[in-house]
């Protein structure tokens, strides 16, 4: 084509109206071959030269004054110095007009054009060069791309759709009635000329319904927000998980516990404890007389509200045996009178059956007299036991492991039954029992003894003397009750079984909700009727079955029954939470009944499995049982475990494992629980409330009684809401898991229940840092090297890398301190130094309380204060007034020294030591100067 063409009038331009996404007249000029046209532009690697590739050949007149190029931001006017047709074959594919400009343009497009010659300066008066399209005389270049090498950088499509105008929404709407008025308003827009308002109109219920369903939805939402934060949630689960995120265990509580002896008249009778319950009888129950229920009774009580408690297995056991000799033992006073059992005793010795000696009555100790004369019988007797051939068996059974309760049943001053103090009543639990025999009178005997966590808290009286004018002995103030069992609160409800998807008939099994449903049924014919008998709470996991693809062929197909909701809600409220048993044997009283709620777990009996293996089997095997767990962090992928959380109403609902933390039940499998309920602070009944015995294991012995001397403790309340929001933010502070400085390690030896005190250093060895811990023993002024190594042990987990740990005994500084005391007149001097001196010793005062310097009233590093020295001295009866005269370090001291403040100061590694023993004057002395008085 020449320049000879037709000439085609019209503007030209890069951005000519309008703008087409699909360039159908490009082709069309191709094909035709009427018109030229440019195709497209390429711009080489110097900035500067242009390759104009056109629809047709290359015009042979075409000169510098037909190119033309505007636009530009920063750099304009662009000016062609040369053109000229280029015949590159290796460079292009076709033939270019070749145009050199006099720079490089910048960053933004720039618009080249072949015009007619004749066309001025103006951009908008150009016209297209001769046989030209007007619509293609003209192309868009760039000189730099501004896209990256990863980018598209084709032009994006002009007509781009306006997005439609979005609806007009009042967000405002949050309830029934809102909605309902805005689904109206909107109708009105939309359907003008429907205006039906009646409530039985199909229109008007479907508006009601979508606003019911978006208030359900609004609150959803609201709640949703509501229960992502603990400050705001107010659902229990909610409270429970945000606080659990923080290392705090929101507690159920737990229920109480409680000693109970069983009292028999005669013979023994041995009770199974899965066979027993100890009851306190129902409220109002009027004409309660204690002994044994009938199983008739039993169901009675229990429709009445009756607390029923359950025995609880010490160390293994499994049954008790009731010996009416332990239920009430003597105790032995080896003839003395005016005997009691001091405070802080962990032994005592026991009254066995009298030793059978022939031709000789059996031997007592004093009983109540005639005008306080002690007699015997068989005092004045020979002693015969060595003609005894064989000794016979002896009456008490008493062995290590036993509940012991020692009760004072007479009044100390009295001798009157009903004067008798209830709080005088304590129990212990045996750590030996010695057999022993009184050669005076060869009484059979037993001492037995316990642990001294179990210590008398009391001073128990064994036999006083009535004031005058009886003056009569009279002993047994206090007796010790054996058979004793430890009971908790709760008793084992009957269940729901939910038996409708077991019992359907034939045609109607649902094996799309319960996979695997019909095969299982087939097995076990009797399902329904097993299900029935069940009294327990049961339910089938509903799911779906998903096949795995066909990996290759002839392959075996995975089938998967994917459980579509494995949690459940256990019928019945306030489900019994209890801690487990110490797991060290023999673990005295102080153990058993010291309660921890944040360690207590539900009392619930959980199987699931295949259908014939958990509804046939009774008792169901062990391998198909599923445990309980305060969580399932630590859970596995194949451990049965389950979490119980409990709601707002007291429902506790039950969520096993996803398959990663804990195992995930599948669709089909059959579950059955036994739940124990009873719970909280009303298990916390009274001294002698617990009196009614039930035994299904046959015919209870006349006579028999339960009683509970001491009464149940440990039943606690569940933790509220407002007191989780309140401690949870700061329990992972509560709780340290590394020592970083002296006073860590102090803080964690501290939590060892045998100290009563520690203090640390970090002291350079010349390598690294040791932490030099030094304890303060409680009872004692010795460190045993057991406890030593165990601190040790204790200490490791929690040392800092690079830090060693080394346990010491604190030092021990001697005091050297002397008191001026004035005694008023009316008393004697003597009275007064003994009563200093017994308020002044290192041990145990008169009266049973710790003396002033008592190792367990010395603390690491506490200062000795002169204002103490005299008001302890002071709070005597008869002294008027008291001056310290000395008060200084045994090693540094000497008599007259006194700080001048007043305090006597001490290192946070020392403990004062006044032991004022004559044998060892170097562990500290006081002395006294007494004036005036008698």
């Amino acid at each position: 084509m020449s320049a000879a063409g037709p000439r085609v009038t019209g503007l030209i331009g890069c951005t000519l109206p309008p703008a087409c996404s699909e360039p159908k007249r490009r082709e069309q000029l191709r094909l035709s071959g009427a018109l030229n046209g440019i195709d497209y532009v390429e711009v080489g690697d110097d900035g500067v030269t242009l390759c104009v590739h056109l629809f047709g050949d290359i015009p042979s007149d075409v000169a510098v004054a037909n190119v033309r190029i505007s636009g530009g931001d920063r750099i304009t006017g662009l000016r062609v110095i040369s053109v000229h047709e280029e015949h590159e074959p290796d460079l292009h594919d076709d033939t270019c007009l070749r145009v050199v400009l006099d720079r490089e343009g910048d960053h933004t497009p720039y618009c080249l054009c072949l015009v007619d010659a004749a066309s001025g300066n103006d951009p908008n008066s150009w016209m297209a060069y001769p046989g030209f399209d007007p619509r293609y005389a003209c192309a868009t270049l760039r000189f730099r791309l501004d896209c990256a090498k990863d980018a598209d950088c084709a032009t994006a499509s002009h007509c781009v759709e306006a997005p439609p105008a979005p609806p007009e929404i009042n967000y405002l709407a949050k309830d029934y009635a809102s909605f309902r008025q805005l689904f109206f308003d909107r109708i009105a827009i939309d359907m003008p000329a429907w205006r039906e308002r009646h409530v039985p109109d199909i229109g008007v219920a479907l508006v009601e319904a979508m606003a019911y369903t978006a208030d359900h939805l609004s609150y959803y939402q609201d709640a949703v927000a509501t229960e992502a934060y603990l400050a705001t949630a107010r659902r229990r689960i909610s409270v429970r998980r945000h606080a659990r995120l923080v290392d705090y265990r929101m507690h159920e509580g737990c229920n109480a516990r409680a000693l109970v002896t069983l009292s028999l008249p005669a013979g023994e009778v041995t009770f199974a404890f899965d066979q027993l319950l100890l009851l306190v009888p129902p409220a109002g129950q009027t004409d309660v007389h204690a002994g044994a229920i009938s199983p008739a009774q039993l169901e009675k009580a229990r429709a009445q509200g009756a607390l029923i408690y359950a025995p609880m297995p010490l160390d293994g056991a499994t049954a008790i045996t009731v010996v009416a000799a332990q239920s009430t033992i003597r105790l032995y006073t080896w003839g003395d009178a005016m005997c009691c059992l001091p405070r802080g005793s962990t032994q005592a010795v026991l009254v066995d059956a009298p030793l059978a000696v022939p031709n000789e009555p059996p031997a007592s100790q004093p009983s109540v007299t005639d005008g306080g004369k002690a007699t015997a019988a068989g005092k004045n007797a020979p002693v015969q036991a060595a003609a005894v051939a064989t000794p016979p068996q002896r009456a008490l059974r008493l062995k290590p492991g036993d509940l012991l309760i020692f009760e004072e049943v007479r009044g100390p001053s009295t001798g009157n039954p009903a004067d008798a103090n209830p709080a005088h009543r304590h129990a212990v639990r045996l750590t030996a029992v010695e057999e022993q025999v009184d050669p005076l009178n060869q009484q059979r005997l037993l001492q037995v003894s316990w642990d001294a966590c179990d210590a008398l808290p009391f001073d128990l009286c064994l036999s006083t003397r009535m004031p005058s004018p009886d003056c009569s002995w009279v002993s047994d103030v206090s007796v010790a009750r054996g058979n004793v069992l430890l009971v908790d609160h709760g008793d084992y409800a009957p269940g729901q079984c939910r038996c409708d998807a077991l019992c359907a008939p034939p045609d109607a099994i649902d094996n799309d909700d319960y996979p695997g449903l019909g095969s299982a049924l087939a097995e076990v014919p009797d399902a329904c009727t097993r299900c029935g008998a069940l009294r327990e709470d049961c339910w089938l996991v509903p799911g779906s079955t998903h096949y795995t693809c066909c990996r290759c062929e002839g392959a075996v197909q995975d089938v998967l029954r994917i459980a579509d909701d494995t949690g459940h809600v256990l019928p019945g409220s306030l489900l019994t939470w209890a801690e487990p048993l110490p797991g060290e044997a023999n673990a005295p009283v102080c153990r058993l009944l010291l309660r921890d709620p944040r360690q207590a777990l539900p009392q619930l009996d959980v199987h699931g499995g295949d259908l014939a293996d958990v509804l046939v089997s009774d008792p169901v095997d062990a391998q198909w049982r599923w445990d309980a767990r305060q969580d399932l962090l630590e859970s596995g992928p194949d451990d049965r475990h389950f979490v119980v959380e409990v709601d707002d109403d007291a429902a506790a609902h039950l969520r096993f494992g996803d398959g990663v933390l804990g195992r995930r039940p599948q669709a089909g499998d059959f579950f059955r629980a036994r739940q124990r309920l009873g719970n909280g602070t009303v298990g916390n009944v009274g001294r002698d409330s617990i009196v009614w015995l039930a035994w299904s294991g046959g015919e209870v012995p006349p006579g028999l009684v339960p009683r509970n001397p001491l009464p149940a403790t440990g039943g606690t309340a569940a933790e509220s809401m407002a007191e989780v929001k309140l401690f949870a933010p700061g329990a992972f502070r509560a709780r340290p898991l590394r020592a970083i400085i002296a006073e860590d390690y102090a803080a964690f030896a501290r939590q060892n229940t045998q100290l009563q005190g520690a203090a640390c250093a970090l002291a350079w060895n010349g390598s690294w840092y040791e932490a030099d811990v030094v304890v303060d023993p409680l009872g004692r002024e010795t460190l045993l090297p057991s406890l030593a190594r165990t601190l040790a042990a204790g200490l490791h987990p929690y040392r800092r890398i690079g830090h060693d740990v080394a346990v010491r005994s604190a030092h021990y500084v001697p005091l050297l301190i002397e008191l001026h005391v004035c005694v008023l007149p009316d008393f004697l001097q003597a009275h007064v130094r003994a009563q200093l001196v017994d308020r002044f010793r290192a041990g145990l005062r008169s009266d049973g309380m710790p003396g002033f310097f008592h190792p367990d009233r010395l603390q690491l590093g506490q200062a000795v204060y002169a204002s103490a020295l005299m008001a302890e001295a002071q709070a005597i009866t008869g002294v008027a007034h008291v001056d310290v005269l000395t008060l200084a370090r045994m090693e540094a001291g000497k008599p007259g020294d006194v700080p001048a403040d007043g305090v006597l100061w001490l290192a946070a590694a020392e403990i004062a030591q006044v032991d004022n023993d004559p044998d060892h004057p170097d562990r500290g002395s006081i002395a006294f100067t007494l004036g005036g008085g008698r």
